[in-house]
């Protein structure tokens, strides 16, 4: 399903107004308005594409771009398209408020023509419409069997996904719309804080009660964990998929590297979650006291020098604290102390068993946190080790270890990651692991931005708790600003790697791309015909010929440059 016309009657900023929008050189669709009437109208287009132009596996079904200065209305037009659910047109009303549903209504105003496999199909909401074409109507009003029909049976809009990137930090799209499947998602440097809260509250809360508690636990690790550590999963899920697939490309090349790990404590988390209050008042909270009366009594004669030398003393000693608080134990079993790691992983292993005996419901979860804890110990245990200068006494993690790519254990290393973020319910190593090493370029940053996003939203179930099936049959990928960051030899390659990876990852879906850009090198990939040339004029949007413009596909890079809107 592919859209292929886009009329917009009037933004909310009026900056585009009675303005409509091909986006295929078979289509040249345009609407007049005359005498209050709107009439659809087609011209003969002129340069025909093979309809397999940019797939011939036609998984890529098209590709649009959207180019013009500053202020001309690129990324308006894109968030409009990102909105766009079917306008449909409100019931009757009382008449008081004939005024707001007047000017609302003037808004609301759109048309859409999608191509159904081989029919044209105009979607609006217009009164006083008049069709001058040959392609099938259907007018969208609340309460119309046609409405209906379309979001009980998922069809036109309603079956189709709608994924938004931008690696700009001025993105206003943020989070993610569902409804059993991705209805649209916003992916970039501020929406990743939402999904971040999305993925941590599946992977790692289990209740959401018991203020003060075990189960508060996981909502303080869900609230302080960082978009950036959610990102450092999404680079270590797309790597693992590099890895395995052997994907050769010079994007490829420059992202891999050596990975340093490391854990953070649960008393840093708890404390930076508490970071407003003051330190009395914060020692006084019943998770920081549960720290201090249980684990510390537990661990007074404990050789914290282990930190230095192995980052797995740091994960333990969270999961006895959260052993601890789970079973309320405020006094010392026996005045038992824990002098070493040895001693500290038996007695955790003996505290699970206890429940397990006792049939605990949470003896399970416990007992797998702690043997995926010990699945990455063995994988990286052999990696070389470093120190960090960070005081013992904040019990902050003052060691890492180094994971050269290449090695077994880098290879390994992802595959854990996979399997705790597709296999695993709960992952208790992904709410504290800290994954660095990748010391990227801004550009080198920007592509590994896009294509671990683009990669994660196949997946996006097992991020989610909202959603069954991740994608929708149709996908429409809106990119803001393509060439963001990227060095021109990149750029002179993104396209096609960007269909490749289309391609590979959503060969079951029929994908349409539209972006916007202001590299004249990415343009020179593109016809001219699926190019849309936005100029402002009088502070509003206008289209300009595209005959004004030499032939882009193929074309000398110098001379595009010299083309006025470049």
């Amino acid at each position: 399903m592919e859209l292929v016309f886009f009329y917009i009657n009037q933004a909310s900023s009026k900056f585009i107004e009675k303005t409509g929008f091909n986006f295929s050189a078979n289509y040249n669709f345009y609407v007049e308005y005359i005498d209050g009437k709107y009439v659809l109208k087609q011209n003969v287009c002129k340069n025909l594409l093979p309809t397999d132009f940019f797939d011939r596996q036609k998984c890529v079904t098209n590709i649009t771009a959207i180019v013009g200065e500053n202020g001309a209305g690129k990324t308006t037009l894109l968030n409009m398209l990102s909105d766009y659910y079917g306008s449909v047109k409100d019931k009757e009303h009382d008449s008081v408020y004939d005024n707001y549903f007047m000017e609302k209504y003037e808004k609301d105003k759109k048309l859409a023509i999608y191509r159904e496999d081989a029919e044209l199909v105009c979607y609006h909401n217009l009164d006083n419409f008049v069709n001058e074409t040959e392609v099938k109507e259907v007018c969208l009003q609340q309460g119309s069997p046609e409405l209906a029909e379309i979001i009980r049976d998922n069809k036109a809009f309603e079956n189709i996904s709608k994924i938004c990137i931008s690696n700009s930090m001025y993105s206003l799209e943020d989070g993610v719309s569902t409804h059993e499947s991705i209805s649209k998602i916003s992916l970039n440097v501020n929406s990743l804080k939402t999904l971040k809260s999305i993925f941590y509250k599946k992977k790692c809360r289990k209740e959401t009660f018991c203020v003060g508690g075990y189960y508060e636990i996981q909502d303080i690790v869900c609230y302080v964990k960082k978009a950036n550590e959610f990102q450092q999963i999404l680079d270590m899920l797309y790597l693992q998929y590099v890895n395995e697939n052997n994907i050769e490309s010079m994007f490829a090349k420059n992202i891999v590297g050596t990975l340093e790990i490391k854990f953070q404590t649960v008393i840093k988390l708890l404390e930076d979650r508490y970071k407003g209050f003051t330190e009395e008042k914060r020692n006084d909270l019943p998770l920081i006291k549960y720290f201090n009366e249980m684990v510390n009594k537990r661990l007074a004669g404990f050789d914290f020098e282990l930190m230095k030398t192995d980052i797995f003393v740091v994960i333990y000693i969270n999961l006895l604290y959260e052993l601890l608080v789970y079973r309320r134990i405020t006094e010392c079993d026996g005045e038992q102390s824990i002098n070493n790691k040895e001693e500290l992983v038996k007695y955790i292993t003996n505290a699970i068993n206890e429940l397990l005996r006792q049939n605990d419901r949470y003896a399970g979860i416990f007992q797998e946190n702690l043997q995926e804890i010990q699945e990455y110990e063995r994988v990286i245990a052999n990696c070389r080790m470093y120190h960090c200068s960070l005081p013992l006494s904040d019990l902050a993690y003052v060691s890492y270890k180094e994971v050269e790519h290449g090695s077994e254990a880098y290879n390994q290393f992802l595959e854990l990651i996979k399997k705790s973020v597709y296999e695993r319910k709960y992952s208790y190593v992904l709410k504290y692991i800290d994954i660095g090493g990748l010391r990227l370029a801004s550009g080198e940053r920007a592509l590994l931005n896009f294509f671990s996003w683009i990669h994660m939203v196949p997946y996006f179930n097992y991020i989610s708790n909202d959603v069954v099936e991740s994608l929708r049959e149709n996908v429409l990928l809106l990119i803001d600003e393509i060439d963001l960051y990227c060095h021109p030899l990149w750029q002179q390659k993104l396209l096609n790697y960007l269909i490749e990876e289309i391609k590979a990852e959503y060969s079951d879906k029929k994908v349409q791309i539209i972006f916007t850009t202001h590299s004249p090198i990415v343009l020179s990939d593109m016809p001219r015909s699926n190019v849309i040339f936005l100029k402002r004029e009088k502070d509003k949007c206008h289209i300009d010929n595209e005959d004004n413009h030499e032939e882009t596909f193929g074309a000398n890079i110098y001379k595009l440059f010299n083309d006025a809107f470049f």
